[in-house]
């Protein structure tokens, strides 16, 4: 029981349950921040491709009219490319941004050869395609990934330095290099970052609709408290282990149908969670409380000694009496039969249950609202009800208490 309690507090302190509603809802806000990353990426590309442009018209155009061309061509390939994204061809528009990216670095790393060290650019192009291909399609990603990496390489191992077909002034290599290398070193951790918040935010909503899963499959969704699952399941690991020393105490409340006949499901439905609130508050945490069915909880009690079973139950009913619930204008108090079973070594989950429910039969028999324990020193294999000599009983005292 304190491995299944142990587990659940660990992952409740790493990850808040998600429904399905709010796991769409996280991921419509990352598809929109993944769509700012693409229009972030298409204005820095435009922005570099327009300051290089303006870096050459200033210069000198006349002598390298081949440069002036590649880059008016460059920045009308990143405006079509935003318009693509724009008008929802986002894969084309990316991955005609990227290809364009790898080969202009190829052509002007031709023209210059390693003088303003273009083919560093070539890192975040290959990095680029994990931010901007937000479809699921590794193979793409991957594909211009390598493509721009390949092209790294011809442009270091294939092409020898000072190989270019046109020397440029020195400050001119100088002002492009400086440029490049900023490039670089800004946009390289700016990548880097993007990508790790992309990974967190996904993680986040994969812990957080598996944690919702886990929740679901072990909890009652009307009180918030276990339901069948993780009791029967701690009980018969504690059955393999031969364990006793606990306590099986069967909750049930009284006139239950008459007040859903009467007043209608959902007044039902907040006695029930008034109930199941007073049962949290009453154990410890090491105590399982669950929703065996209908009206009827379980309570899983370690660690107990036979003589405190009964006062311990007792506080819970007369608690349990304080409760006043409002419906459709009418005040409703509640009370329950309580029936409880000890532990023992040798029983099988089903027996354990048995008895507790035996016990709880006798509460219902001798007028309600009263708490019956038995203890069990060897497996009853007991079917159905007991007989009025087949149980050991101890019966609350008067509803009246100083």
């Amino acid at each position: 029981m304190k491995r299944w309690r142990r587990r659940r507090q660990i992952d409740g302190a790493h990850a808040v349950p998600l429904t399905p509603a709010q796991v769409q809802v996280l991921r419509a806000h990352q598809d929109a921040a993944g769509l700012r990353v693409v229009y972030l990426f298409l204005l820095v590309s435009f922005v570099g491709a327009l300051s290089h442009l303006a870096m050459i018209l200033s210069v000198a155009p006349n002598e390298y009219p081949i440069l002036v061309i590649a880059g008016i061509f460059d920045v009308g390939v990143f405006v079509v490319a935003f318009f693509l994204v724009r008008d929802g061809n986002e894969l084309r528009g990316t991955v005609l941004a990227l290809v364009v990216s790898s080969v202009h670095m190829l052509g002007m790393y031709i023209y210059f050869s390693s003088a303003v060290g273009l083919e560093l650019v070539l890192f975040p192009v290959a990095l680029a395609p994990f931010l901007m291909i937000r479809r699921e399609s590794p193979v793409l990603r991957n594909s211009l990934s390598f493509f721009a990496t390949a092209i790294y390489l011809v442009c270091t191992l294939a092409i020898p330095e000072g190989a270019s077909t046109t020397q440029v002034p020195v400050d001119i290599a100088d002002a492009f290099s400086t440029g490049n290398h900023l490039i670089v070193a800004i946009s390289l951790p700016a990548m880097m970052a993007i990508l790790q918040k992309n990974m967190s935010a996904t993680r986040h909503i994969l812990e957080g609709a598996a944690r919702y899963g886990e929740l679901r499959a072990t909890t009652d969704e009307l009180t918030g408290v276990y339901n069948r699952r993780p009791v029967v399941a701690q009980l018969s690991e504690w059955a393999a282990r031969d364990r006793g020393n606990y306590a099986i105490a069967l909750i049930d409340l009284d006139h239950f149908k008459t007040i859903n006949d009467e007043f209608g499901h959902d007044c039902g439905d907040k006695i029930l969670q008034a109930v199941a609130s007073t049962l949290r508050s009453h154990f410890r945490d090491s105590d399982m409380v669950s929703r065996w069915g209908g009206d009827e909880f379980l309570v899983l009690i370690p660690g107990v000694r036979h003589a405190d079973l009964v006062p311990i139950l007792e506080r819970l009913r007369r608690s349990i009496n304080l409760i006043e619930k409002e419906c459709n204008d009418h005040a409703h108090s509640v009370s329950v039969s309580i029936g409880a079973a000890m532990g023992a070594i040798g029983q099988t989950p089903d027996e354990c249950i048995a008895a507790a429910d035996h016990a709880l039969y006798r509460a219902k028999e001798e007028g309600r609202n009263k708490v019956v324990a038995v203890g069990v020193g060897v497996p009853t294999h007991a079917l159905g009800r007991p007989q009025a000599d087949g149980i050991e009983r101890r019966s609350a005292p008067p509803q009246s208490t100083k």
